[in-house]
């Protein structure tokens, strides 16, 4: 039988972090095109970075976990866990910006390559309590 709770909380951090690691990394991109392009960079390529990774972060945060919640067979459970990860995302996505103020580019590279790291263990262990 399935660990219900542990497959709903390792769904929720996996989708948040993986969420939050798509976000990252349009954070890096653009830091890493302003240290090469400096001002010739507009305003309007930075919003579209930023715009573009911060949707598919929301959607990767949801698919993941979704999917890793399968087992949950509620689907309103399912949508709960979702939605969580969609706001653990947007909360972990703000460290990017504490981290961003603080050590540059370099310090979001660990950031994101933590994020990375961190979804992959969650998912993981979400498949672990599938199966118990």
């Amino acid at each position: 039988m399935a660990d219900l709770i542990g497959v709903a909380l390792a769904s929720i951090t996996s989708g948040a972090a993986a969420g939050a690691a798509i976000m990252t990394s349009g954070v890096v991109t653009l830091r890493a095109m302003q240290a090469r392009n400096g001002a010739a960079l507009t305003a309007d390529t930075g919003f579209a970075i930023l715009s573009v990774t911060i949707v598919l972060g929301i959607v990767g945060a949801v698919l993941s976990g979704w999917l890793l919640g399968r087992p949950i067979n509620d689907t309103w459970r399912r949508g709960v866990v979702a939605a969580l990860s969609v706001f653990g995302a947007s909360l972990l996505a703000v460290g990017a910006t504490v981290t961003d103020m603080f050590t540059g580019i370099r310090g979001l590279s660990v950031y994101l390559a933590l994020l990375a790291v961190a979804a992959v263990i969650a998912g993981r262990a979400a498949k672990r309590a599938a199966h118990r």
